[in-house]
């Protein structure tokens, strides 16, 4: 895993202990710092114990799991039976009898009966509109466990962030159209709010139309449980 790698953390055991496995089959990954790594059977047998959990943090060279290479493979005795049937030779038909002829002429079809006048309806001014649906003000939240090599990421921009020379960046945006937007009802604005129209109003919803295209610009990081936030 590297020479500047000591520990790893146990994300997934894809196989349960009593479960046959083969030579070169999946037993556990690990992730660490910088890679995510496979822990593979050196040999076919059966798992008896895994020495750990997921989310365990395990040191390089330490036992993951114990197997028995004498077991025998559980699905290995219906192979011979499977073989058989799949050559055994196909069962031979037995012939349909002949199919016999009506030659009784079809019956007359029944004109169909007219249809029931509907009843009138009453107005639809009668009829209660339905009133709007009440927010509750309340956001879907959901978290997502950040993986180490994430973490790692993060920690290292971070601390880039305090310790280098970071320059603010600029974004050049084309605000023509606002701007005569802006001149055109200005003074219908001011006569009807009794305030000036700015900038602000344009700047909030375009940000509110991009916080509901991308969610995850809203997210943040729980540094607690090393979850992301997204809200």
């Amino acid at each position: 895993m590297g020479d500047s790698i000591t520990e790893g953390t146990i994300v997934e055991l894809p196989v349960e202990p009593g479960e046959y496995v083969s030579e070169d089959d999946v037993v556990a990954v690990l992730e660490t710092d910088k890679v995510s790594v496979d822990i593979r059977a050196p040999e076919a047998g059966v798992l008896v114990e895994i020495l750990g959990e997921v989310d365990d943090v395990v040191e390089v060279g330490a036992g993951l799991y114990k197997l028995d290479t004498d077991g025998v493979n559980p699905g290995g005795a219906g192979v011979e039976g499977a073989v058989e049937e799949e050559t055994a030779p196909p069962a031979v038909a037995e012939p349909v009898a002949a199919a016999v002829v009506d030659t009784t002429p079809p019956p007359s079809p029944t004109p169909p009966s007219a249809a029931p006048t509907p009843k009138p309806t009453p107005a639809a001014a009668s009829t209660p509109s339905p009133s709007a649906p009440a927010t509750s003000g309340t956001r879907n939240e959901s978290r997502v466990k950040m993986t180490r090599m994430r973490q790692r990421i993060g920690a290292r921009l971070k601390e880039a962030q305090n310790t280098a020379a970071m320059l603010t960046t600029f974004q050049e945006v084309d605000m023509g159209n606002l701007m005569e937007l802006r001149s055109q009802y200005k003074d219908t604005f001011i006569e009807k709010h009794g305030i000036k129209l700015g900038f602000m109003s344009a700047f909030v919803k375009a940000s509110t139309a991009m916080l509901m295209e991308i969610p995850a610009v809203n997210a943040s990081i729980d540094e607690v449980t090393n979850e992301i936030v997204y809200k």
